[in-house]
């Protein structure tokens, strides 16, 4: 069965536990409240008493499903999380699985861990990995969505979290507060305890007091890529890429990421946007979201670069990505001439500096 990160929880809550688990994505929030509440379900909250970890890279997955299917005396219930289960391959493993989950330990709950994929990626490859995955796992067991909450999603989570840590936090904190970590919910719980800490009288958590603890630092970060892109410096464009891109990272998806900037630009461009706040909403609903602390200075390169060179950049990219699956002798080369030629619009211009009017089309 394949669930939503809260169908799961509810689940659990209500006293229905699978005797494994796969969660599936990046949003490490749900996992952990995932394994907090099988903890509780199981009666495991005490101590490290039944619990345990292990790693696909250094156990075998026989030792595991050994481990799992024992009757331990001293650990009457087990809860055990697998990490690393994207290196499973081959039809071997999933036998084993399907072997073990035929006849499960009544005492035991399998939590297998991939967190390797992104759940809201665009590339066909990637959707068609995860689509492969969720096909083979749900056979198995309970096919868990680690995925990225919606804005209105996020900041009910926000909400109760604080009430449940004694705090109140005022809407505008909040909407900052999600806008400012891009929806990482991990890091936004983070933040959330220390601006709760940091009000622990009943006053209200101020927008004062996201910026003051989180974003400065959240600013504090080097150029990302669309911003580097927005001094037009060749320069600083190489000395980003070099910094942000590894050797040997797969360029196809760098590209596509690049693309998705683009639509962005296009997006802000074609609705004629000249707030930041209206900006965010429009992004947000249109699913292509960035960090608020990003979002001024797209506004800004929407309205300087010309429509015509945008789509230029389309055309661009699709040329790009088919150089690169043609084992060019230089990939680097093919994505870093394609960034050079997309900044070349705003090539001396000083980045922050509004543009007198939106660019006709």
């Amino acid at each position: 069965m394949i669930l939503s990160a809260l169908r799961a929880l509810d689940k659990i809550a209500k006293g229905t536990i699978a005797p494994g688990y796969l969660l599936l994505g990046r949003e490490i929030y749900w996992r952990d409240r995932l394994w907090s509440a099988l903890r509780r379900a199981m009666g495991l909250e005490n101590g490290p008493t039944g619990l345990s970890e292990a790693d696909l890279r250094q156990s075998s997955l026989d030792a595991i499903l050994a481990q799992a299917a024992d009757r331990n005396l001293w650990t009457p219930r087990q809860l055990i999380l697998i990490r690393n289960a994207h290196t499973l391959s081959g039809a071997k493993p999933l036998e084993s699985l399907a072997e073990y989950f035929r006849t499960p330990n009544a005492d035991t709950v399998l939590v297998f861990e991939m967190n390797d994929v992104d759940l809201e990626a665009e590339d066909w490859r990637e959707r068609d990995k995860i689509k492969s995955r969720q096909e083979n796992w749900e056979r198995l067991c309970d096919v868990v969505l680690l995925a990225h909450v919606s804005m209105a999603e996020s900041l009910e989570l926000v909400r109760r979290e604080a009430a449940e840590r004694g705090s109140k936090i005022s809407p505008q904190a909040a909407e900052l507060l999600v806008a400012l970590l891009d929806r990482d919910l991990g890091r936004i719980m983070k933040e959330l305890e220390k601006l709760c800490l940091y009000r622990e009288t009943a006053e209200e958590i101020s927008e004062a007091d996201v910026e003051l603890l989180v974003g400065n630092r959240a600013a504090a970060h080097g150029l990302s890529l669309p911003e580097a892109i927005g001094t037009g410096d060749p320069k600083k464009l190489m000395e980003t890429f070099e910094e942000l891109i590894p050797k040997g990272a797969y360029l196809p998806l760098v590209v596509s990421d690049i693309t998705r900037y683009l639509r962005q630009l296009m997006l802000l461009q074609e609705s004629r946007v000249r707030d930041s706040r209206e900006a965010s909403k429009i992004l947000w609903s249109a699913r292509l979201p960035a960090p608020q602390t990003l979002v001024p200075e797209l506004v800004r390169q929407a309205r300087a670069i010309p429509r015509r060179h945008l789509v230029r950049c389309f055309e661009n990219a699709l040329r790009a990505e088919i150089a690169l699956r043609s084992s060019p002798v230089d990939d680097r080369l093919i994505v870093e001439r394609f960034l050079v030629e997309l900044a070349r619009p705003l090539r001396g211009k000083v980045s922050g500096r509004p543009a007198s009017a939106l660019p006709r089309s």
